[in-house]
């Protein structure tokens, strides 16, 4: 780690640590730049690493595991989770896997010399930042000729919601619950809440999910999103549309409770609430108002599609820019902005069109159109299912009811769409989008061979039935 900084200049200076931090500043420093990481956090890795993305899907693969063992039902086993369980007993790979993935950045970091600042960064004027401790006072500052804010996002949390950490959580604490409780009310159905809802499910807690919207994740498939409340369902997920909270109060007692009244008159009591409505830019005390950048109220950055701010040296990535704010993206927004700041060659494909997947209980994942956006912009096309319960694959793992889509173009035939909900979702979808960028057609996929028995073969089958559908439809433009 690097010792408090006195006033030094540097090529690229970046604000946080997490994805596209650490991406912007490797990308950097591979072009021999002189790069200074600032980062508050005791640790580099940002919500993804430490208390975000590999601590929850861990906790996913026990409750997956966990799951298994109660639904398959196997002759001489039982589970059961016992009173005294906490959610620290369903992680116990976490901490193994979240200290190689810190390990790893730290050697990449150190391997390009990016000087790491420990404290609190904020701009002094467009080119200098201070870097302050825990108490506010400035350890010095530094110069960047090139600066990048990756600061990420944090849980909107509402000044009437009293977060406790005992009955009342976000999703930056809900692993850290102190116990396994029984039920539980999550408000807001967007990608955490849902992860979480069904995670908590599959462990054996009723779950009321409410959602703000009246209808469940409104950009995805709606056919898939269909299987998805279906199957939510199935684990007894209680699913409230189109409803958010007017009160949260504690209910005192050992262990403590919470109750919900909602907007429209229901009340929720349950051990414990999860709130994730929404995600707020990490953007307050940056002294941005010194240099004349205005978040928006949800505090996120704008930025042009080279991803600058209104001053063309200063560039925004990650969740601090809003959607989509997947790892995946920052990462490459982080490249993309040093790629274009120092003219360096390198991908230039969007980042609007990578792959997005929910590591709910059944995963779903796609990439490319939706049948919604094809008849928005009125373009024919012809629908392709893989059926997981018609898969030998899915039939030895128990997936009777998932599903792969696939969209093709109706006159050239290509795919544009790839939608799948079901075991291994996030997986699978790259396949679709390897088809995808290739410019691959129905025909030309139906001819691809794969392992037997694999989920993959779907594919296969799904653009069987697409090549049916194009080869009725041209019979008929010809007749």
């Amino acid at each position: 780690m690097t010792p408090a900084p006195t006033s030094s200049d540097f090529d690229v200076v970046v604000l946080g640590g997490g994805p596209g931090g650490e991406r912007a500043a490797i990308q950097a420093a591979k072009a021999q730049k002189r790069v200074a990481l600032i980062e508050k956090a005791p640790v580099v890795g940002g919500a993804r690493v430490n208390w975000g993305t590999i601590p929850s899907k861990t906790l996913r693969e026990s409750a997956l595991f966990f799951l298994g063992m109660t639904r398959h039902r196997l002759h001489g086993f039982q589970a059961e989770v016992t009173d005294d369980v906490t959610v620290a007993d369903f992680m116990y790979r976490e901490r193994l896997v979240v200290q190689r993935e810190l390990d790893m950045i730290n050697a990449s970091l150190g391997r390009y010399r990016i000087e790491i600042f420990r404290g609190h960064g904020r701009f002094l004027d467009p080119h200098t930042i201070a870097v302050e401790g825990k108490d506010g006072r400035r350890k010095g500052s530094v110069r960047g000729e090139v600066i990048v804010i990756a600061t990420g996002s944090s849980p909107n949390r509402p000044a009437d919601v009293p977060f406790d950490a005992e009955s009342v959580f976000d999703s930056n604490t809900i692993l850290k619950l102190p116990r396994m409780p029984k039920t539980m009310t999550v408000l807001g159905a967007g990608v955490i809440g849902i992860e979480y809802a069904s995670i908590f499910a599959a462990l054996g807690v009723y779950v009321t999910l409410v959602d703000t919207r009246d209808q469940l994740l409104p950009y995805l498939d709606r056919e898939v999103v269909g299987i998805l409340e279906r199957e939510l369902g199935e684990l007894h997920v209680e699913l409230l549309h189109d409803d958010r909270y007017a009160t949260v109060e504690p209910v005192p007692g050992s262990p403590a409770r919470v109750t919900i009244e909602t907007r429209k008159g229901r009340r929720l009591t349950s051990d414990v609430l999860l709130y994730c409505v929404g995600r707020d830019g990490n953007t307050k005390d940056l002294g941005l108002e010194t240099i004349g950048l205005v978040p928006d109220k949800y505090g996120l950055l704008s930025v042009n599609a080279d991803l600058q701010t209104t001053h063309p040296h200063i560039y925004a990535v990650g969740d601090v820019i809003g959607y989509p704010a997947l790892a995946s993206t920052s990462m490459e927004q982080g490249r993309r902005a040093m790629r274009h700041a120092f003219g360096l060659t390198g991908p230039s494909a969007s980042t609007e069109n990578l792959p997005f997947a929910i590591y709910s209980i059944p995963e779903v994942s796609y990439v490319g159109e939706t049948e919604e956006k094809l008849k928005e912009k009125g373009i024919d096309y012809v629908v392709g299912r893989g059926h997981y319960g018609m898969n030998p694959r899915g039939q030895i793992i128990g997936d009777q009811d998932g599903l792969l889509k696939l969209l093709f173009d109706a006159k050239s035939g290509r795919l544009i769409g790839t939608h799948i909900v079901g075991h291994s979702a996030s997986e699978l979808v790259h396949i679709g989008q390897a088809y995808m960028k290739m410019q691959a057609t129905a025909p030309e996929i139906a001819e691809s061979l794969y392992n037997y028995p694999t989920l993959s073969d779907m594919y296969r089958h799904a653009a069987l039935t697409a090549v049916t559908e194009l080869a009725k439809r041209r019979g008929t433009d010809a007749g």
